[in-house]
């Protein structure tokens, strides 16, 4: 009796634990804003619907229309009729995900009133605008559900955009020159070929009592977990350091568009002042081109290896600089610190 209940009781325990270790449905439950998606998260390109809710806790009908707002723009509209007595109900609009920051709201116009069989008569509701919905929509070029901002590898080609970059491949093409074979094939080809030629050259040009044949020797008696921690702490680095010239660059092409559009006149006046931040301001115009000269010189510092490294090799070994050894290898080997260092430097830029 005694072991029937002990694995009665270890069964329930162990589906407990099975439901438990499942991953909660996500975009599902209350309400959570009173503006959500059909897909969240989404992707350029993706169609989406959007929602909002109406609710209606008076003693009148309700008609009217709801107005869907991108960045203040008008995007689409959808018309309703409500019941009073505390009736809801959800009113939507079909959206085709584009690239960039989108803040959505919604906002109820014309509505009218009515008794039971009474005229109708225009009315003024107390709550006719929603909260704001932001999103910063990402392109997902190899549709692997994650976008290519957080995506290490946005092609899927088995060769991470930093490494792309190093060998002037396209990091969001699979195949940069057509032929037919991959990027992360050929480079494998290309590697193994190049391997092979220095080995073959390294045997004949170092004779056994040569300075080289001797540092040879020495390198193939280090220990295979040294090389590899050596090398991957290289290779590291020198992904870190293509990494955020790559994003630094980035912004700086962003900051330039930015300048220009404040040199270009406003030709359009704009009727929602809820869009006025688009024109240009030119009190704006000095923090921008200051800002466009720090990217500049960073972008330089990051782009010449010699220019890094020196620098790099300045701060650490010199003890007046202050440079935490210790705390400097975390920040560049740690992906997770790495994005909390440089996210001050990426919100002023923005």
């Amino acid at each position: 009796m005694y072991k029937f209940l002990i694995i009665f009781l270890i069964g329930i325990g162990g589906t407990t634990f099975a439901y438990s270790a499942e991953p909660p449905i996500k975009n599902a439950g209350f309400v959570p804003t009173n503006i959500w998606y059909s897909k969240d998260p989404f992707f350029t390109g993706e169609k989406i619907r959007i929602y909002t809710i109406i609710f209606n806790g008076s003693s009148y009908d309700l008609e009217g229309t709801v107005e869907f707002l991108d960045n203040g723009v008008l995007m689409g509209e959808s018309n309703f009729a409500l019941s009073g007595g505390g009736r809801v109900r959800d009113v939507w609009v079909d959206w085709k995900a584009t690239e960039g920051k989108h803040t959505m709201t919604a906002r109820i116009t014309g509505t009218t009133s009515s008794l039971a069989g009474g005229a109708k008569r225009a009315i003024v509701l107390d709550n006719t605008e929603t909260g704001k919905s932001e999103r910063d929509v990402d392109l997902d070029t190899d549709g692997d559900g994650v976008g290519n901002i957080e995506d290490l590898d946005d092609d899927n080609d088995d060769v991470s955009d930093v490494d792309e970059l190093r060998n002037s491949t396209n990091p969001l093409k699979k195949d940069t020159d057509g032929d037919g074979l991959s990027d992360g094939k050929e480079l494998e080809l290309i590697a193994k070929q190049k391997a092979e030629t220095e080995k073959l050259t390294t045997a004949s040009a170092e004779p056994a009592g040569s300075i080289l044949g001797t540092i040879k020797k020495v390198e193939e008696n280090i220990p295979d977990p040294v090389k590899e921690g050596a090398t991957a702490s290289a290779n590291a680095l020198e992904r870190f350091r293509i990494g955020e010239w790559y994003q630094i660059r980035l912004a700086k092409e962003e900051k330039a568009r930015e300048i220009s559009a404040m040199k270009a006149p406003p030709s359009v006046v704009l009727k929602d002042e809820s869009v006025l931040g688009h024109v240009s301001n030119t009190a704006e115009k000095p923090f921008a081109y200051m800002v466009l000269a720090i990217l500049t010189l960073l972008q330089y510092f990051l782009e010449w290896q010699i220019i890094f490294y020196g620098v790099l090799l300045c701060l650490v070994s010199c003890p007046q600089s202050g440079v935490n050894c210790q705390l400097f290898s975390k920040i560049i080997f740690s992906p997770s610190m790495r994005v909390s260092f440089f996210d001050p430097l990426r919100q002023i830029v923005k």
